[in-house]
């Protein structure tokens, strides 16, 4: 996506906060832009030490997390994450992964995760899955919570909303 493309993006206020956990300087510069410019307020990270640091002080509503890390890797920060914010069950964590898509998506899922998104990826999915996650966090229930997420996301691929 060009940075006119970027700059084109309507932008509103929110007081809604993402953390993007990526070691990769691009990824969370270009999802911080992106995002800030759809109205979010963003904490860029470069490791899951530090998100874990900073989950325990400022409670984001949505974590971009990268799977493959140096140390401390995606799906251990997830884990780890999971405990520090159990008391705010309203934060979802996406993985975004360089990896195959045939991953095994139930390991992601048992260590906290909500979805994945393959790299590189495109931020209309970006949004979307956002969108969606918003739409589904306020239900109590996990299993039901994480059944609504599961329909709409379907929902979203059939129309060509999100890959």
């Amino acid at each position: 996506m060009t940075n006119k493309k970027l700059t084109e993006l309507p932008e509103r206020s929110t007081s809604q906060t993402v953390m993007v956990v990526d070691d990769e300087r691009v990824v969370r510069d270009v999802l911080c832009m992106f995002l800030e410019r759809k109205g979010y307020k963003t904490v860029a990270l470069k490791d899951g030490h530090s998100a874990i640091s900073m989950a325990g002080k400022q409670k984001p509503d949505v974590i971009f997390l990268d799977m493959k890390m140096p140390g401390l890797d995606g799906i251990k920060t997830c884990r780890r994450l999971k405990r520090v914010l159990r008391s705010s069950p309203g934060t979802g964590i996406i993985m975004i992964t360089g990896y195959d898509p045939g991953m095994d998506l139930e390991s992601l899922h048992a260590s906290g995760a909500i979805d994945v998104i393959s790299k590189p990826f495109d931020l209309k999915d970006i949004s979307g899955r956002i969108n969606i996650w918003f739409e589904v966090r306020d239900i109590k229930s996990k299993a039901i919570r994480a059944r609504k997420y599961s329909e709409k996301l379907d929902r979203h691929l059939k129309l060509g909303l999100v890959k």
